[in-house]
């Protein structure tokens, strides 16, 4: 049972992980409608960016998160504006907006190899990783850290859209984006606050995992963007709190899985998991039969 118990804490840390990459999505998706696959693209940069505060420039792991976030931020933002604002304004339908999202996934994935190279860098502050034991359960300082950030952010986010002004604007928005504008919301600009905030976390994700796995690459973008999108069909398709959820529950189940199942049938486990929730529960895990947009 102590073996089953770390693959349950180890579990706990790849779900809080998956939960923070899924809420930035799914808040995109929420005030775009577009299934932002440059998520993942943003995802990698930020790293790189996180790695040359941090390791190159030696600033501290507090400067590597600053620039992860704030790179992070800017390339969310910038991409709204050039591409999906000038889509939405001509029409054009979301899968094509889909197409050129995964188009941008590539290019961000290419330039940064361009800019620091193929070869996989190692993201830690001082070289070394401190290791807890509680009992027979291990744990690292990089996964405590994981753990105490989805957490605080959890909370933040939950109040931010449940008792902020903005929060609801933006909820509101995604419940109907088209009422919104007639009734006189700033569409747009909530919907570039819902790129600065989703690409933020998914900056502050990039270098928790970093921190946890301990190397980054140019590529590790493609694997994540792919289980944030199956988090959020699980927890429920457009419901940011829901996609959290799934986020958390897949992370669990893969880890958990793990204990009987190879580590190299993840990947196939998660879409095992997400076909059978479409089969049995469309609307995703905590999602509505109506699926709403907001928390």
């Amino acid at each position: 049972m102590s073996v089953l118990a770390q693959f349950a804490v180890n579990g706990i840390v790849a779900g809080s992980v998956y939960a923070l990459i899924a809420l930035g999505f799914a808040l995109i998706f929420t005030a775009s409608r577009v299934f932002h696959f440059a998520h993942g693209g943003v995802y990698t940069f930020s790293a790189f960016a996180g790695y040359t505060a941090l390791v190159t420039l030696k600033l501290g792991i507090v400067a590597g998160f600053l620039a992860a976030i704030i790179v992070a931020a800017l390339i969310g933002l910038i991409i709204n504006i050039l591409l999906y604002e000038p889509m939405k304004a001509g029409g054009v339908s979301p899968f094509v907006a889909m197409i050129s999202s995964f188009g941008v996934l590539i290019i961000i994935t290419h330039v940064t190899a361009m800019i620091w190279g193929s070869n996989p860098v190692v993201l830690s502050p001082g070289g070394q990783t401190t290791v807890y034991h509680f009992g027979s359960i291990y744990t690292t300082d990089a996964q405590l850290l994981i753990i105490g950030f989805a957490a605080v952010l959890a909370i933040a986010l939950w109040i931010f859209f449940r008792h902020m002004r903005l929060g609801i604007a933006i909820r509101a928005m995604g419940n109907d984006s088209e009422l919104a504008e007639v009734v006189g919301m700033p569409a747009r600009r909530l919907r570039n606050i819902s790129f600065i905030v989703g690409s933020g976390l998914v900056g502050i994700s990039a270098m928790l995992i970093g921190l946890n796995v301990g190397i980054i690459d140019f590529n590790m973008g493609m694997d994540i963007i792919l289980m944030a999108t199956v988090a959020m069909i699980i927890g429920g398709l457009g419901n940011v709190g829901a996609a959290a959820g799934g986020g958390f529950v897949l992370g669990m189940i893969q880890n958990i899985a793990i204990w009987k199942i190879e580590s190299k049938w993840q990947m196939a486990l998660s879409f095992a998991i997400l076909i059978v929730v479409l089969l049995f529960k469309p609307s995703g895990l905590f999602g509505e039969k109506r699926p709403a947009t907001g928390l």
